[in-house]
């Protein structure tokens, strides 16, 4: 499998915020923060009722007021999200979590920030199947990237800032 070229820069710009953004909200949902140590494993574990849950994050550079602003897309109203884009995508190398945690499935979740980190898609890892992994078919990337492929339509609006997200609604 193709895998992109880390990008330290962009890493150590955006990780701590997503991280942080991420613990908010489970924060909020009641979850128990156990660790967000950097081991290349989930992002973040917490735990909640006495199950153990894995949350990896990403930020979507182009989910943001400044990038969309000015390009004609038609925004949904909650999410502001592009209702061209009907998919969200995460990288293929994330795989390898899907398959560090098979046995443990159901309490593993992939979010996807927006660049103003007020808002994600919240992605269940069992939606993260084989038959979803595919190539891109837009020119920003290398064309041997793969990505999983989730209609946003099958993903969870999470809302992480709510006076923020309500000033941009």
């Amino acid at each position: 499998m193709y895998r992109r070229k880390f990008r330290a820069d962009v890493y150590n710009e955006v990780n701590e915020p997503s991280k942080q953004a991420l613990i908010k909200y489970l924060k909020s949902e009641g979850h128990e923060i156990l660790s967000t140590e950097e081991d290349y494993n989930a992002d973040v574990v917490s735990v909640k009722d006495g199950k153990t849950y894995y949350h990896e994050v990403e930020r979507k550079a182009q989910w943001g007021e400044d990038y969309l602003g000015n390009r004609g897309f038609t925004l949904l109203p909650d999410s502001r999200w592009p209702s061209e884009w009907e998919e969200v995508r995460i990288p293929g190398r994330k795989q390898r979590l899907v398959k560090k945690y098979q046995d443990e499935i159901d309490n593993l979740f992939f979010y996807v920030l927006n660049c103003e980190y007020t808002k994600a898609w919240k992605i269940k890892g069992s939606q993260m199947t084989d038959d979803v992994i595919k190539k891109p078919s837009f020119a920003r990337v290398d064309r041997r990237e793969t990505f999983y492929h989730i209609p946003y339509t099958e993903a969870e609006l999470i809302i992480i800032d709510k006076e923020s997200h309500d000033r941009q609604t």
